[in-house]
């Protein structure tokens, strides 16, 4: 096929984990080591850029587009940001580097050294409203949690592990 467009500036020489996050004709593509975060806007000619942060580096796991915000860790600080603007709501260490999962409001922050956090999605200001510590057999996690079926599911380098995270009636 033909090349339509590229975006080099978000990209980094050493890992591009993060997986690019799209709304409509808009992208947001990111990485960290250090670089940051840009939003193109695609058009039939090309992409050109809306904005470049600094505010939003995400290392190996990926942004969450939830309403208007992007909820991401940014060098491991879990960071709230405007998708069409790049404008930062908040910004908390939380639980330290990690990845996320969003369901029923709520953020699951897993960290690379076993700490899961539950964070309301909110853009008016970091709300935790619980964390716990994983068993780990080994360090670090770089894995994803996944919710399905009303469990949280989470994984280290030698377990996974299920939880009942279904609201008690």
């Amino acid at each position: 096929g033909k090349l339509l467009w590229e975006y080099p500036r978000a990209a980094n020489n050493v890992a591009n984990a993060a997986t690019p996050v799209a709304r409509g004709n808009r992208v947001f593509i990111s990485s960290d080591y250090g670089n940051g975060g840009g939003l193109v806007e695609i058009k039939a000619n090309g992409a050109s850029e809306i904005y470049f942060t600094k505010e939003m580096r995400n290392h190996h796991s990926s942004s969450i587009l939830i309403g208007d915000h992007l909820y991401g860790f940014s060098s491991g600080i879990l960071t709230a940001m405007r998708f069409d603007t790049g404008e930062v709501a908040w910004k908390d260490r939380s639980v330290g580097k990690g990845s996320l999962v969003y369901a029923d409001g709520h953020l699951y922050a897993l960290s690379e050294n076993g700490v899961v956090g539950l964070v309301e999605a909110t853009p008016a200001g970091y709300r935790e409203k619980g964390r716990f510590r994983i068993q780990q057999d080994s360090l670090p996690t770089w894995t994803h949690p996944v919710i399905a079926g009303g469990r949280l599911y989470l994984r280290d380098q030698d377990t996974i592990y299920a939880y009942d995270v279904r609201e008690k009636r």
